[in-house]
């Protein structure tokens, strides 16, 4: 394995084994490795997720799990938020509150590494990269619709909302973007037909009852 692949094998464990001591119900992962998971695959060195549960809760669970967090409080009459910090295995993360309406029961549950994933679906994702708004943000919101161009509607909304639309069209608009985001679904079609046929269903999330689109109606950011 090249050392980019054992460096993401590490991350992956360690967001496994996080998400376990939180609760695989109670947290999401977003983030570089969650905009793998959706089709684009881009080198990360920190693990993010958002949890449902109060954020001393999930602090005191890490605790109990020998891990030492900080807890930043932002202001929230400024935009800001409060945010977990800590380490495992070595490796940074950050757990969050949700930023975002979350639509818990159509994250995408991974069986992987030993243990599961709950991965935030499609819509949750653009809507937490274009609230954030920074130019990697931007940058992994427009290589995403560019690989599920029936997002770009939605997207375009959400930028509206969250007042990034000129900047999140640039970024769609990109050539070198473009290119890139044709190259990556074209090894995604190869990877894809060299898997072997799945056998049975893929297991769906414990509450997610009748599976919604990743294209929300319009007039909810």
């Amino acid at each position: 394995m090249s050392p980019a692949g054992g460096r993401r094998a590490d991350l992956v464990s360690a967001a496994v084994r996080l998400a376990r001591l939180i609760g695989p119900d109670e947290c999401v992962l977003i983030g570089g490795l969650a905009v793998g998971v959706h089709g684009f695959v881009r080198a990360t060195d920190d693990l993010d997720f958002i949890t449902r549960l109060p954020l001393e809760r999930a602090r005191v669970r890490l605790r109990d799990a020998g891990i030492e967090t900080r807890l930043l409080r932002g202001d929230i009459l400024d935009g800001g938020f409060s945010c977990v910090k800590g380490e495992i295995g070595g490796i940074p993360f950050d757990l969050l509150p949700p930023l975002v309406p979350i639509v818990w029961e159509d994250a995408l549950r991974i069986d992987i590494a030993g243990g599961t994933l709950s991965v935030v679906d499609l819509d949750g994702l653009l809507r937490l990269k274009l609230r954030a708004g920074g130019p990697l943000d931007l940058l992994d919101a427009a290589r995403l619709v560019l690989l599920h161009p029936d997002t770009e509607a939605r997207a375009r909304e959400l930028a509206t909302a969250y007042r990034a639309a000129d900047q999140f069209d640039r970024w769609l608009r990109d050539p070198r973007i473009r290119a890139q985001a044709r190259e990556e679904a074209e090894l995604e079609r190869r990877r894809a037909s060299r898997k072997p046929k799945a056998r049975g269903r893929a297991r769906p999330s414990k509450a997610r009852g009748k599976r919604r689109s990743a294209v929300r109606k319009p007039g909810r950011p």
